[in-house]
């Protein structure tokens, strides 16, 4: 059987400084039938420059700037392939990464997605730990807020075709969303090998604080979701759930971001919604990670500085 095109889109912002490792890691896997678009979305460090030399390799388009979901979107529409997938331009995969994606597709031609485990790296490239990605149980993806999904995840054209591509007025979450969508639409399939790596670093989203606009967009993706006709009763029961989870989320990154006093507002929406939101464990967790999450990180960061700097 011939193997199916594969495209794989990077959407690249001010990403001069790790986007030539994505590339490289793109460029060396061992699935053959691949293409790669990389878009620049208006960068404005040497990310064009640094692009430059892989025109010949890959499709290279450059814009203004539009966000990752828009640029996504627009490579999505140009692709080739039967499996779509993106890679950010801090990121990377396993050689055999793709290959092994699509031999997870082929044995179960039912499914719309599939993603992998994957490794945790610091901006200096050194090894944090394994993330072994748990399973995608949609109610979880709902009502939890749960984003199992990571790095190096496939899905079949029709899926795009059914659901949409990411909502470009999303740029903390547009991912979370997409899988709400996804959800409704067949199984997600959970590949438990490690074949991407995930890069956390200071200029990365994920790190980042988000400003207030940004840290409230689980309130408009719970409310575009909950106005579908097609919500599977179970959940529709489990709203107020859903509701209250979403804003201690949006709790954190107001935290995250030290605007405390909106933090506290999203806490009393959570329990008008669901008043024994503080009696799940991970909502505690997930506020402590919002108080200590950055001062954390950059102890860590400075303790690996001073251990390089050790004499042997």
């Amino acid at each position: 059987m011939s193997q199916p095109r594969v495209t794989l889109v990077v959407p690249v912002y001010n990403g001069a400084d790790f986007v030539v490792q994505t590339l490289e890691a793109l460029l060396a896997q061992t699935y053959a039938n691949l293409q790669v678009i990389v878009i620049d979305d208006g960068s404005t460090d040497d990310s064009a420059a640094v692009l430059a030399p892989y025109g010949d390799r890959v499709t290279l388009l450059r814009r203004e700037n539009r966000g990752q979901a828009a640029t996504l979107n627009q490579g999505w529409e140009m692709a080739e392939g039967s499996l779509l997938g993106y890679l950010s331009a801090d990121d990377t995969l396993e050689p055999h990464a793709v290959a092994r994606l699509v031999e997870t597709f082929e044995r179960q031609p039912a499914a719309v997605m599939v993603y992998p485990d994957y490794w945790l790296f610091d901006a200096e490239g050194q090894l944090l730990k394994k993330i072994e990605a748990p399973p995608f149980v949609y109610a979880e993806v709902v009502l939890e807020g749960a984003c199992p999904v990571g790095p190096g995840a496939l899905f079949r054209r029709e899926l795009l075709q059914r659901v949409g591509g990411w909502d470009a007025r999303l740029r903390q979450i547009p991912d979370w969303e997409f899988l709400l969508r996804v959800g409704l639409c067949g199984e997600v399939l959970h590949c438990a090998e490690p074949l991407a790596s995930f890069r956390v670093h200071e200029g990365s989203q994920t790190f980042a604080a988000s400003n207030e606009a940004r840290s409230g967009e689980y309130a408009y993706a719970l409310d575009k979701y909950f106005r579908r006709d097609d919500v599977p009763a179970a959940i529709r029961q489990r709203r107020h759930l859903a509701l209250a989870n979403g804003n201690v989320l949006m709790a954190r990154l107001h935290l995250r971001a030290g605007r405390w006093g909106r933090a506290l507002d999203c806490l009393m929406t959570a329990s008008r919604a669901w008043p024994a939101w503080f009696t799940r464990r991970q909502n505690l967790r997930l506020l402590l990670n919002g108080v200590l999450g950055q001062p954390l990180h950059r102890a860590r960061r400075l303790l690996g500085h001073l251990r390089e700097r050790r004499p042997s």
